[in-house]
């Protein structure tokens, strides 16, 4: 009897799926890109097809976050010249969201990678990068800013960071790049947020505090990572496993004035001369394919994307 009712249920639950099979994100036949296509290297364990996602007519340039079979997880995002810098850790098994800290430097045509930088523990996320225009690189963790200096980070043995800590109230979940400035703010599920700016003065310290901070804003629930185009406004990315979102907000208020759906995982942003909006998702690393019932329902889009604000819908 206990057999017959479980066979019968298994029954049901593969059925289930069976009619279930065109909404899972990465099913044969699925729209989206073939995986051939997208310039850079196709980690091993993904399927034949990236995912389809919202307003991908905007997405002007793709491929693939490097070292996703080495199980690389991307974080951070800033743009240093003619290069795409992005942050990541890696994961050692499913759903381990710590891990050794790297920051990989790109072409921004077919996304080959021209450098690394290896970021020394504590550093166990890597959430955001900032580029302030004072020949320093920063890489934002939970409570420690690494700052590195950014004409040698990737030409050889990148010298020791200077470490920041972050006090109460300052986490490095993401960060922003401006001119003479970095911004750092949390990642919260629970309501909304903060975006702190710290200018030249306050990153010569020790530490950063709230109090040292020179302005800040209200940032949406979810926040993954933020960048301010050429107008001054403030673009926030929000996302989850499933799900992802732009939103522009009026820095002042820290309003949204307008939201775009776009693809699952996005993570940091940031934008280039001509007023691209480069970005980069997480949907599809490996810790999370590695679970079997995780991958069949969670996109798969681990790259690095340029997206035509002009095009968004």
């Amino acid at each position: 009897m206990r057999l017959g009712r479980f066979l019968a249920a298994a029954a049901i639950g593969v059925a289930g799926l069976a009619v279930a099979a065109d909404q899972l994100p990465n099913m044969p036949g699925r729209p989206g890109m073939l995986a051939e296509l997208i310039h850079g290297r196709h980690p091993g364990y993904g399927p034949p097809r990236v995912a389809a996602v919202p307003n991908e007519q905007a997405i002007a340039r793709r491929f693939w976050v490097p070292e996703l079979d080495a199980g690389y997880d991307p974080q951070g995002l800033a743009l240093i010249g003619d290069a795409v810098l992005v942050s990541g850790y890696r994961s050692d098994g499913v759903n381990v969201h710590r891990g050794p800290c790297r920051v990989f430097r790109l072409e921004p045509t077919g996304g080959s990678a021209t450098g690394r930088l290896d970021v020394p523990a504590p550093c166990g996320h890597a959430g955001g990068l900032a580029v302030t225009g004072n020949g320093m690189l920063y890489v934002a963790d939970t409570h420690v800013l690494f700052e590195f200096l950014l004409r040698q980070a990737f030409t050889g043995p990148a010298l020791p960071p200077r470490g920041l800590s972050l006090g109460p109230g300052i986490v490095g979940a993401l960060a922003v790049s401006t001119p003479g400035a970095a911004w750092l703010g949390a990642y919260r599920e629970d309501g909304r947020g903060r975006l702190y700016r710290f200018a030249a003065e306050a990153l010569a310290g020790a530490s950063l505090n709230a109090a040292d901070a020179s302005a800040e804003i209200a940032i949406p629930s979810y926040a993954q990572g933020a960048a301010f185009d050429r107008d001054g406004r403030l673009w926030v990315s929000r996302s989850g496993d499933r799900w992802g979102e732009l939103d522009r907000l009026d820095p002042a208020t820290g309003a949204v004035e307008r939201r775009y759906a776009v693809a699952p995982g996005i993570e940091g942003i940031a934008f280039d001369r001509d007023g691209l909006l480069w970005a980069v998702s997480e949907a599809g690393a490996r810790h999370v394919y590695d679970n079997f019932f995780a991958r069949l329902v969670t996109p798969f889009f681990p790259l690095v994307f340029a997206v035509d604000p002009g095009k968004l819908e």
